[in-house]
């Protein structure tokens, strides 16, 4: 029983880990849900970099304002898009994550202790919603810039 539970724990973690919401190279979706007036950071094709304000996307510009006056990029010449800004990322990856660790932990722990019947199905549910709340209390500490586009081929 605990077996499979265990298994079971492990799986929906690796899921949980490899399903975070990236950028998916060559798509420009998270610039264009940015408002105009957002600080970003361009990194160009040949490895220039600066800050400009973004204004729009159209089918094959960047357009920003750079130092007071509006600059359309070719799309094809960005490599990388952040935000100037650091913000959170989403904040529903580390319940999911602390929770399922902290009820991995709990399992474990019944396991060695020999401890049975309601006593560990008990445990399980406190344990993880403990490491849920560390888990979101570690996603809403850190903060960094939140990369919107990467070209083709970038990793």
């Amino acid at each position: 029983m605990y077996r499979r539970a265990i298994a079971f724990l492990i799986t929906g973690l690796f899921f949980t880990i490899t399903a975070r919401a990236g950028v998916v190279p060559g798509r420009w979706e998270k610039v264009q849900a940015e408002k105009p007036g957002t600080e970003m950071i361009i990194t160009l094709s040949s490895g220039e970099e600066f800050e400009a304000v973004f204004k729009e996307l159209t089918a094959d510009s960047f357009v920003m304002t750079l130092g007071g006056s509006e600059r359309a990029l070719p799309k094809s010449g960005v490599r990388k898009v952040t935000t100037a800004e650091r913000r959170t990322g989403p904040l529903w990856n580390g319940p999911v994550i602390g929770a399922a660790v902290g009820a991995l932990i709990a399992i474990i722990g019944a396991n060695v202790d020999d401890v049975s019947g309601d006593d560990a199905w008990i445990a399980i549910p406190i344990v993880a919603g403990i490491g849920a709340g560390i888990g979101l209390g570690v996603d809403a500490a850190f903060q960094t810039r939140i990369t919107l586009y990467k070209a083709p081929g970038m990793d």
